[in-house]
């Protein structure tokens, strides 16, 4: 929809190493008609060492934090408010980020650099609240990130065991009622709709849908989208959907079908959480003079927020099949990094290694395993090096991942050089899968 609104990014700042910030990279929020579209917050971030032995690391830890407004930059766990060792048994470490809102927290993804005397770890849960609307997010692990440890892998993923949606009926929400009229002869109205949500909490106050000489709605053939800010109601399971006379102006004539206004959906998102309800009505409202003879339709079908969906989605494992090209000069010594994409999100970028094996040889087939949260279906990988060791260039032929859940295989042809000197001298390449 076009709304001739402006929308400005204002800086004000210097993106500078020496100056400012120090910061090379600045998020700015969307200012619409001199108002912010997103606030700046603050994250208290709690990191709980498991109480068992050798759970304590001196590696370099870092985490990033995804929400319904996106994800933060990669965050440095350094300074601990609470320790100057930090990561010990038992041991809990705070730190403190400053940033724009991501809104509802879904997940998180932590991970070390395996560096140190002692790099294993065993994470409990890492705690973040967000201190200007004092929510807690909680996301346990209970798990190693460690080379020698589980699953041998020092990242994970880990979900929002609570979430931020309000469960208390004060709570206002607004609500997006889109609602289409059928394409039927006679189906329009030129009265007043009106609807009340019902919900596990409550039921709303009536909203109406009114028709007036600046406003026609309710058309044959249209779909008309209303905002309605009420008390939240909760979980949507039916509604009630009413026509009734405007009470100005002439009363329409006829009854029945001539006067009816015949309506196809109803649907309803709740804009705080994203979850979206789908209400099929496919048949006539009868014209009354009050609240008499209105429809009660149930919920067809739940569609849940972005949020929601990523913390119900479980951990998989992912089987990565790297075959190197049978050509002269084809393997590499360098380290090989990878990178999933789904309909869920992305993996981040995982480390393929294995001990006392000599990976990404000319004409050699090298598996891995990984563990990630369900990515969905995948639509591209994105596969580097560091260019590092006396023969960095490689010629990699295809990657083929398998969901080890479903034993789905994805083919993704490469077929380049990924090197500074031949190709296109890239280090990386974006692959796409094979359409079948």
């Amino acid at each position: 929809m076009e709304t001739g609104d402006l929308t400005v990014f204002r800086c004000q700042d210097w993106i500078s190493k020496t100056l400012g910030e120090k910061k090379l990279m600045k998020e700015l929020p969307a200012i619409v008609k001199g108002k912010a579209q997103i606030n700046e917050t603050n994250y208290k971030v709690t990191v709980k060492t498991s109480d068992i032995r050798g759970s304590g690391t001196d590696a370099n830890v870092c985490l990033q934090v995804f929400g319904e407004n996106g994800s933060s930059d990669e965050l440095k766990l350094k300074d601990s408010a609470t320790h100057m060792d930090k990561f010990e048994r038992g041991q809990e470490d705070v730190f403190s980020y400053s940033m724009l809102s991501l809104g509802d927290l879904s997940k998180i993804r932590i991970w070390h650099d395996n560096k140190g005397l002692k790099s294993g770890w065993h994470l409990e849960h890492v705690e973040i609240v967000d201190e200007t609307t004092d929510t807690n997010y909680m996301f346990h692990c209970n798990r190693w990130l460690a080379r020698d440890e589980d699953d041998k892998q020092i990242m994970r993923e880990l979900t929002c065991s609570t979430g931020a949606t309000p469960r208390d009926d004060k709570e206002k929400i607004t609500y997006e009622i889109v609602i289409t009229t059928t394409d039927k002869r006679d189906a329009s109205t030129t009265q007043n709709g009106w609807i009340i949500l019902e919900g596990d909490l409550k039921s709303s106050k009536e909203f109406v849908m009114e028709n007036s000489r600046k406003q026609h709605v309710l058309r044959r053939g249209d779909t008309d989208t209303f905002k309605f800010t009420t008390r939240n109601v909760g979980t949507i399971d039916s509604i009630l959907l009413g026509h009734r006379e405007k009470g100005d102006g002439p009363r329409p004539k006829g009854s029945g079908r001539d006067v009816d206004w015949h309506c196809h959906e109803v649907v309803i998102t709740d804009t705080a959480s994203g979850a979206k309800y789908h209400f099929p009505v496919k048949q006539w409202v009868p014209l009354s003079r009050g609240r008499d003879e209105p429809l009660r339709i149930e919920c067809g079908k739940k569609d849940l927020g972005k949020a929601e969906t990523i913390r119900n989605l479980a951990p998989i494992q992912y089987g990565v099949t790297v075959i190197t090209a049978n050509e002269k000069g084809a393997g590499t010594d360098a380290n090989v990094t990878i990178t999933l994409y789904g309909e869920h999100g992305d993996s981040g970028k995982q480390p393929l290694k294995q001990r006392f094996r000599d990976l990404f040889e000319k004409g050699q087939t090298d598996t891995f395993t990984l563990e990630v949260l369900d990515l969905g279906e995948l639509n591209k990988i994105r596969i580097e090096h560091d260019n590092k060791g006396f023969n960095a260039g490689w010629l990699c032929d295809r990657v083929e991942i398998t969901n080890q859940s479903t034993g789905q295989k994805t083919v993704f042809p490469c077929g380049k050089w990924l090197d500074k000197k031949k190709g296109d001298g890239e280090l990386f390449k974006e692959l796409y899968p094979i359409k079948e």
